[in-house]
């Protein structure tokens, strides 16, 4: 099973349960810390994870951990899954997503199907690291379960993804930020987990850094939302200005997008692609470098 960025980045403390009582005093809009009735339940992790314990009723959405890039096809193929996802949610009030912590696919998932559903329907991230949800509201997951595609004709129209080539149009208009690690935005590192020998390092030209890590306490909850806010002044991240987010593979982005849209950031977008799309290509690249591992 693949090593999980979420079990690093809280040092394996998941069953640490000290800062329950600040965990409840968060004052984000789209975390919520129990799972109301009449909800749709989203499982973001591995199919394999889905299938050995989940919460009761829920279903599996491991398609989102899977990258997207900018072409019709396979925004066609995400659109498939959301699709079903869409259809699902007409018969629930709520929808709650969750995965290994309190991050990454959960929060792409919330960020993508914010931008395609109602905004009277209300989508959350459940404010809690998987071991640390009650035993008896578990139980193995069902094949039946697995979100499967619902063949649609185009895309959804995502107001806040933007491809390539808006990227390319649009570089020196906007605040392009990279959230991922120091070491990824600085070339030592293809990518944070499971690094491949051989891929190629670097960022976009233009892009500041802003290392998502700094939006979690040491047991991988997010911060309170003032604390946050300060730390972003302090990365001289600009409200105003139009901002893009990308990371490796878009997941990271799409949680930070949603955590900068609830700071006020008033033009908050995310390019799904990320570097994993940039590199393949002949644009322009910053601290490129060919990672092997030291022996």
């Amino acid at each position: 099973m693949e090593k999980n960025l979420y079990f690093d980045m809280i040092h394996e403390t998941t069953e640490n349960t000290e800062n329950k009582e600040a965990i409840s005093k968060l004052d984000w809009k789209f975390l919520i810390s129990e799972i109301p009735e009449n909800s749709l339940v989203l499982d973001a992790r591995s199919e394999e994870e889905f299938k050995e314990n989940t919460v009761k009723g829920a279903f599996n959405a491991s398609f989102i951990r899977k990258p997207h890039g900018s072409s019709t096809k396979s925004m066609l193929k995400l659109s498939s899954y959301l699709q079903t996802i869409v259809n699902l949610s007409s018969n629930y009030e709520n929808i709650v997503i969750f995965d290994e912590g309190i991050g990454m696919f959960a929060g792409k998932l919330c960020f993508l199907l914010k931008s395609v559903l109602d905004k009277n329907k209300n989508v959350y991230i459940l404010d809690k690291i998987f071991n640390e949800i009650d035993l008896e509201k578990l139980q193995p997951g069902t094949e039946e379960n697995v979100i499967q595609e619902t063949e649609v004709k185009k895309p959804f129209s995502f107001k806040d993804i933007v491809p390539i080539s808006f990227i390319q149009t649009n570089l020196v208009k906007v605040q392009l930020i990279d959230v991922r690690t120091k070491e990824e935005y600085e070339g030592l590192l293809p990518r944070y987990i499971n690094p491949e020998p051989g891929s190629i390092c670097g960022r976009i030209p233009g892009a500041i850094h802003f290392d998502w890590l700094e939006l979690y306490d040491d047991n991988g909850h997010l911060l309170p939302k003032q604390l946050v806010i300060k730390k972003l002044r302090q990365a001289n991240l600009i409200l105003e200005r139009p901002t893009i987010l990308y990371d490796f593979n878009g997941a990271r982005s799409c949680f930070v997008a949603l955590v900068l849209k609830e700071c006020k950031y008033r033009d908050v977008k995310v390019f799904l692609g990320s570097w994993l799309e940039w590199r393949k290509t002949k644009l322009p690249k910053q601290n490129v470098k060919i990672w092997y591992p030291e022996n």
